[in-house]
């Protein structure tokens, strides 16, 4: 499932870029115990949230409460992170809702869908989005908070992944037509009747999600952010009703 993360893919990529998804993959391996799967999509029994702590842990990548509060809260409104800034490196620093992992794309029903991530899945996730659209994306580490969850039913003490972005400063909304422009010109195609969906038949990524909240409109163009991201098999894309 992470073979689409080799040279050939990667090789175009600045090396930092290239190290960055390299270590989102290696840390994806490492939470989803090695496990392969025959969907690209990470559909894996493994990689749940205690494998997330231990991962944390062996690689010394824990992040404390205390960290995190030195950075001023920017948003936590948001339905897969909350948001602070850090000065230093001018930073966006996004911590996932513990013990939640963000949305991911699905085949389901004949239709392209979105599903809840395993921890795997929303690491594959952040690789894909560096490895297409060069986003300088960071794999900072794990916290695991005694705050009370700000999801109903989830106890404290689940793990949440850090990761940051450079902060990009907006010079406008983006719109729909200038994203449809933007998708287009990367390879992909509209997918009807999917929520804000996307697909590029040369290689089977898909995207949802792709509306106006998830680009920044720069001095140098859209930025996309937060796109819900997988690249599906041949029989993935055949259940999503998109011809491969």
């Amino acid at each position: 499932m992470y073979g689409f993360f080799d040279d050939e893919n990667l090789g175009s990529l600045p090396q930092n870029l290239a190290d960055q998804a390299r270590a989102f993959i290696s840390a994806a391996t490492a939470i989803d115990g090695g496990a392969s799967s025959a969907s690209s999509s990470g559909a894996s029994s493994r990689g749940k949230t205690g494998d997330v702590a231990e991962w944390a842990r062996q690689q010394a990548k824990l992040i404390s409460d205390e960290t995190l509060a030195a950075f001023p809260m920017v948003s936590n409104s948001t339905s897969e992170h909350e948001v602070r800034y850090r000065l230093e490196d001018h930073s966006a620093v996004k911590r996932t809702w513990a013990g939640v992992y963000g949305q991911i794309p699905v085949a389901q029903g004949g239709k392209l869908d979105r599903k809840n991530a395993l921890p795997a899945e929303y690491l594959y996730r952040m690789a894909l989005h560096i490895a297409v659209f060069g986003s300088d994306l960071r794999l900072e580490g794990v916290n695991i908070s005694d705050r009370p969850s700000m999801i109903i039913g989830h106890p404290p003490s689940e793990p949440a992944f850090v990761i940051s972005q450079p902060w990009y400063e907006k010079t406008g909304r983006a719109t729909n037509e200038e994203i449809e422009d933007y998708l287009k010109e990367e390879g992909f195609v509209s997918v009807p009747k999917a929520y804000y969906g996307w697909y590029r038949p040369n290689d089977g990524v898909v995207i949802v999600d792709a509306k106006p909240d998830n680009f920044i409109k720069t001095t140098f163009g859209l930025v996309p952010i937060d796109l819900q991201m997988a690249r599906f098999t041949s029989e993935e894309l055949s259940q999503a009703g998109l011809s491969s």
